[in-house]
C-alpha cells in the first residue's frame, strides 16, 4: 500500500536539489497549522499560491485603485495587475538567485489581498477611523487576516491554512519573528526580503508607465533621474510612443543591480544556510546604498509629478471621504453589517474589516444608498 504523507513532512528533498543552500527549502518548511495530506502533483507552495488565486478576495482586487481611478481608462493598473506584477519580477528573482519561486510567488499573490480601496489613500483613512479608538489599521496585517480567518473555504478550518512560510511572508514589512521553537529571529527567509523589494521595483515601474500615459510624466522630467537617464542611454529610440522599451529598461537594470548587490551581501555577510538568514539583522536582498539613493530620489520625482498632481488627489480626498462616512454610517447602524460577518470579531474591527474587502465601487454604491 502507498504511504500517504502529511503536508509539512520530509518528502520533498529532490525538489530542494535546484535550491542554494540558503534559500527556504520545501523538505525544511514548518508545515501547517492545521495537517493535510499531501498533494502528490503540486508541493505545499503551489497549493497556497492556488488557495489564494481562488479566493474572493483575490478578485476583488481588479476593482481597488492602484494610483490612478478606472474613469481614466482601463489601461492603468488596479490593484489586481499590480499584484499579477509583483508575482512576475518575484519568480524572475528568485530564478536568479536560486531562492525558492514557488515561495515567492505564494506570498507576492497574497501581499495586497486585505488591501482596502482607493489605494494608500484608503489604507490611511481607515486607520485614522480606528485611530479613535485606539486601534490600527496595516494592509499587511490585514492580508494575514483575511488567509487565517475571512476566507473560509474548508470545512475543517477557518482561513486557508497557508503554510507558515507563506504566512510569515506576507508580514514583509515586519523585521523580528519567532520560530515554533521559541528562538527570535530577524527574518524567516529570504524569500520574504524579495518579494518586499519586487513589490517597490513593480509599482515604481508601473506608476512612471502610467504616469507617462496619462501625460504627467514626460522624458524631460524623467531625466532629472539618474536611473531614468541611464535607462534612456540604453535604448536606440526615445519618443512617446516607445514607453514601454523605457520601462522594460528601467525594470531590466533594476533587476541586474538588484541581483549584482544581493550575491555581494550574500559572501558580506557570510550567508551559507537558512540559519545564517534569519540571524542576519541586515537586509540581504538589497540595492547598494548609492542606488537606494538613485531609488528613492525616483521616487521623490513621482511624488512630484505624479501622486500630487489634482486630478490624482482629487480621487484620493474623494475615497478616504467615502470609507470615512461608510465607517460612520456603521458606527451608527451596526445592523447595516451582514448578519453573518464575522460575529465573532467586536464591533469596530468589525466595521473596518468590513470596508476594507470592499472594491471602489462597492463602497461608492453603499455610500450612496445607504447615505
Amino acid at each position: 500500500m502507498k504511504k500517504i504523507f502529511l503536508d509539512g513532512q520530509n518528502v520533498n528533498v529532490s525538489l530542494d536539489a535546484n535550491l542554494a543552500t540558503f534559500a527556504q527549502h520545501f523538505s525544511t518548511s514548518q508545515g501547517r497549522e492545521h495537517s493535510e495530506y499531501l498533494d502528490p502533483d503540486r508541493n505545499p507552495f503551489q497549493r497556497d499560491r492556488d488557495r489564494i488565486i481562488h479566493t474572493a478576495s483575490f478578485r476583488r482586487l481588479r476593482g481597488k485603485m492602484q494610483v490612478v481611478s478606472p474613469q481614466r481608462g482601463d489601461h492603468f493598473r488596479n490593484r489586481l495587475t499590480h499584484t499579477l506584477e509583483v508575482a512576475q519580477i518575484a519568480r524572475d528573482l528568485a530564478r536568479q538567485l536560486k531562492l525558492n519561486e514557488d515561495l515567492s510567488e505564494a506570498i507576492a499573490l497574497g501581499h495586497d489581498i486585505g488591501h482596502p480601496p482607493f489605494g494608500h489613500v484608503g489604507e490611511r483613512a481607515l486607520h485614522a477611523c480606528m485611530q479613535k479608538y485606539g486601534r490600527e489599521f496595516d494592509h499587511n496585517r490585514q492580508s494575514l487576516r483575511v488567509v487565517t480567518t475571512f476566507e473560509r473555504r474548508y470545512p475543517s478550518f477557518p482561513g486557508l491554512n497557508l503554510s507558515r512560510e507563506v504566512v510569515d511572508g506576507l508580514q514583509k514589512h515586519e523585521r523580528g519573528f519567532e520560530t515554533q521553537a521559541g528562538a527570535k529571529i530577524f527574518f524567516p527567509h529570504l524569500e520574504m526580503q524579495l518579494v518586499d523589494i519586487s513589490d517597490e521595483i513593480a509599482y515604481l515601474a508601473a506608476d512612471l508607465d502610467d504616469g507617462m500615459r496619462a501625460e504627467y510624466l514626460d522624458f524631460d522630467i524623467l531625466r532629472e533621474s539618474e536611473i531614468c537617464t541611464q535607462a534612456l542611454s540604453d535604448i536606440v529610440e526615445v519618443a512617446p510612443e516607445h514607453r514601454a522599451s523605457f520601462i522594460r529598461r528601467i525594470i531590466k537594470n533594476l533587476l541586474v543591480e538588484l541581483v549584482t548587490n544581493t550575491q555581494k551581501n550574500l559572501k558580506k555577510f557570510k550567508i551559507v544556510n537558512l540559519e545564517d538568514v534569519q540571524n542576519c539583522s541586515h537586509f540581504i536582498v538589497a540595492f547598494s546604498e548609492e542606488y537606494y539613493r538613485q531609488f528613492v530620489s525616483l521616487k521623490r520625482l513621482l511624488m512630484a509629478h505624479y501622486y500630487t498632481q489634482p486630478e490624482v488627489l482629487r480621487m484620493s480626498h474623494y475615497g478616504a471621504k467615502l470609507i470615512t462616512e461608510a465607517f460612520e454610517f456603521l458606527e451608527k447602524n451596526p445592523e447595516a453589517l451582514p448578519t453573518d460577518f464575522l460575529r465573532d470579531q467586536d464591533e469596530k474591527r468589525r466595521i473596518c474589516d468590513y470596508i476594507a474587502g470592499m472594491t471602489d465601487g462597492y463602497l461608492e454604491e453603499f455610500v450612496r444608498t445607504k447615505l
